[in-house]
């Protein structure tokens, strides 16, 4: 008897405790916008943490950096089209770490770390060339970056994870990038980049917290937790019903290879893809995945959450986003205040584009 009642509680705390974790829509922010300031292709954005909200935008086609304030007033515009100081060319990839800035320039193959200066000036720090640019980093500290995206070290082997300390030069290699796709060796991952993978999605995101770091490719839920110090890894991720796995059909193939756009985004709209995976202060992992598209509704926008040995704990249908491809979706975790945001983007039949800040706070 006292077994069974020892069985019951436990299950009722178990219970109470998934019941407690819950999203919770707080604001929609529309952003302003006018013929000339309009955002043309956002490639990502952040939101600012030191008591003066400001959501910065990297627009990769107008080449420049948009700064809105709390309600969505367009605040400034930093940067032009260019090859000299303060100018981009397709300012895409972001980072974020108060007071500091790295910005992915794919049209410059270069970051550039800029620090804040009060709430709306950003002072140039310097310059990194990089050939083979990222697909997602994040401020480790003040001198380094952890980074998912393509990169030989001094013996030519490929690695698609790494830490690079800006300040002194130098990198650290993490995770090889047969085993950052899954894959045992590089032949197989070469043999599989080009029969299978490239058509699928290569975009790898990542995140981390004390001595774990996160990895997931955008074509698979399938995370990797590597230990900084022993390089060990383990892998998890839930296939639920609500997740339709990348697939590769001929049409994909030959839309991709005779670089038709339009057409494999349409052919794409019914698989799901991971976009983004950050660690929550608590230590739990979210994994936020977009699709499938519907007609009616839109993209759906869902989220995944784990406990930080990769246990699943819960998924959630967050909203359901306007944009017409999973590209014109974005996604930034503040991880201070467990809150979520989304950058939609939604074309009218005149083909005008708007756009709005979704706000959400996980609550635990």
């Amino acid at each position: 008897m006292k077994r069974i009642l020892s069985i019951l509680i436990l299950l009722h705390c178990l219970f109470s405790w998934l019941g407690a974790l819950e999203i919770k829509s707080l604001r929609i922010i529309p952003l302003s916008h006018s013929s000339d300031t309009f955002i043309k292709k956002p490639g990502s954005f952040i939101v600012t943490v030191k008591g003066d909200e400001r959501f910065i935008i990297f627009d990769s086609k107008a080449s420049n950096i948009k700064i809105y304030n709390a309600v969505g007033k367009l605040v400034k515009i930093f940067g032009r089209l260019g090859m000299g100081p303060d100018e981009f060319v397709k300012p895409y990839l972001s980072g974020y770490k108060e007071p500091f800035i790295v910005i992915g320039d794919y049209g410059r193959k270069s970051f550039f770390i800029y620090k804040r200066s009060g709430r709306d000036n950003l002072q140039f720090v310097r310059k990194i060339f990089c050939l083979e640019m990222a697909h997602d980093l994040h401020f480790i500290d003040d001198s380094k970056l952890l980074v998912a995206g393509y990169k030989l070290d001094k013996n030519q082997k490929a690695y698609h994870l790494y830490e690079y300390d800006f300040k002194n030069d130098k990198h650290e290699f993490i995770l090889p990038s047969e085993i950052s796709y899954g894959f045992d060796s590089y032949k197989v991952y070469r043999k599989e980049f080009s029969k299978k993978l490239k058509y699928i999605g290569l975009l790898q995101y990542c995140d981390l917290s004390n001595d774990s770091i996160y990895l997931v490719c955008t074509g698979d839920i399938q995370i990797i937790k590597i230990d900084r110090k022993t390089k060990e890894y383990s892998f998890f991720g839930k296939k639920t019903g609500s997740y339709v796995q990348p697939y590769l059909t001929p049409e994909i193939r030959k839309a991709y290879d005779e670089r038709k756009h339009r057409l494999l985004y349409k052919l794409k709209k019914g698989m799901c893809y991971v976009k983004d995976i950050f660690v929550l202060n608590s230590g739990k992992v979210g994994v936020v995945y977009f699709g499938p598209f519907k007609k009616d509704k839109g993209m759906r926008v869902m989220l995944q959450l784990y406990n930080g040995n990769g246990k699943f704990i819960k998924e959630f249908e967050v909203m359901n986003a306007r944009a017409t491809y999973h590209t014109e979706l974005f996604s930034h975790f503040r991880k201070d205040k467990n809150l979520l945001y989304f950058l939609d983007t939604e074309t009218t039949a005149a083909f005008d584009q708007f756009h709005k800040i979704y706000e959400f706070r996980i609550e635990e």
